[in-house]
């Protein structure tokens, strides 16, 4: 894998942005901030593969990232540690304030 930007422990905040083209970056993280928890290989990035791009796709680090579910659904009404864990390609990720 190529060097990966953010390391295990990092701190992330999700890309809050539109798309029109197919990604798996989930709506409901896109502005939250979580932890990176693992490193999963390089790999064509959703919006290439979608268009069967596998092969000459542009490839990217993916992450693992945990979050709280209280920070992610406002009146959450479970265990207060209770998390959600989410693949996230590194174009969408930047470091958290």
């Amino acid at each position: 894998m190529a060097n990966p930007k953010f390391s295990i422990g990092d701190k992330v905040t999700v890309r809050d942005e539109t798309t029109l083209f197919h990604t798996r970056t989930q709506k409901f993280v896109r502005g939250r901030t979580g932890v990176v928890v693992e490193h999963r290989p390089e790999w064509v990035i959703p919006e290439d593969e979608a268009f069967g791009r596998v092969d000459n796709g542009r490839k990217e680090p993916f992450y693992v990232v945990r979050f709280k579910q209280t920070d992610l659904w406002p009146g959450y009404p479970g265990q207060s540690i209770d998390t959600l864990e989410t693949e996230c390609s590194e174009r969408w990720l930047a470091p958290a304030q």
